[in-house]
């Protein structure tokens, strides 16, 4: 009954697959690898987000929970 389900699922899980990758590559604005080795990153460890970077650091968790979520119940309609 719900395998006719499983087609719509793989489309919503895509589409929650590239919402995460552009909310984390919204994200990553100069934090590379130089200051996880003790770079100059001055202030940026202890940062407070607000407004817009908020919002975005929000929705990306709710998507990567969503995107957790729609894969286990796509698992678990297979078998």
């Amino acid at each position: 009954m719900l395998q006719q389900w499983l087609p719509a699922i793989r489309i919503v899980q895509i589409i929650l697959c590239f919402a995460v990758i552009v909310f984390i590559l919204l994200q990553a604005r100069g934090a590379g690898l130089g200051s996880a080795f003790g770079g100059s990153s001055a202030g940026s460890v202890f940062k407070t987000r607000r407004g817009v970077e908020r919002l975005i650091f929000n929705l990306t968790i709710i998507f990567v929970v969503l995107f957790a979520l729609i894969s286990i119940l796509s698992a678990a309609l297979i078998r």
